[in-house]
Order: C-alpha cells, then structure tokens, then sequence
C-alpha cells in the first residue's frame, strides 16, 4: 500500500501558528509519509528474500513503526484542527 500526503495548506493563516512554523511541519510531515512508503517497500523486498531473521530486517520494521506512527499522528492532529482550533 502506497500512502500520499494530504493537503493541509487551508490551515495556514490559523490563528496562534505562524505560516513559517505550519510549513515546516508540512514538510516533517512530507518526510514521514515518504519514508513510511521506502521502508515499507524495503522490508516487503526483504520479506519476498526471505530476509526477515536479519538485524538489518529489525532495524528496518523499527524504523517503520517510527515513520508510521509520525504520520498517523500528523493525520490525526490535522484533521483535527482543519477549521481552526477548537
């Protein structure tokens, strides 16, 4: 499954967070729903190898859990606030 990232350019302008401060935050979370989609590529290759006993493999589900869980909560953090703080 490939994930992209939303649009949450409306929440500029939202009272108490600067422009620069929301674009940076889009761009973190950019980064989250790229590597959400390298790692889970990466580790489903790895996965077809039979490559699931390494560290490497480890390291990797690790790191996807990190990157998952960012942009989840970035989803979930957005959604919330579209309209304005509440």
């Amino acid at each position: 499954m490939t994930y992209s990232a939303k649009d949450y350019t409306n929440l500029i302008g939202m009272q108490g967070f600067s422009e620069t401060l929301l674009k940076h935050h889009f761009t973190l979370y950019q980064g989250y729903v790229t590597n959400t989609n390298k790692l889970a590529d990466l580790t489903a290759q790895m996965l077809k190898e039979g490559r699931v006993g390494t560290l490497e493999y480890s390291e990797l589900k690790r790191r996807l859990g990190f990157e998952f869980n960012g942009m989840r909560l970035h989803d979930e953090r957005e959604n919330r606030h579209e309209g304005g703080v509440r």
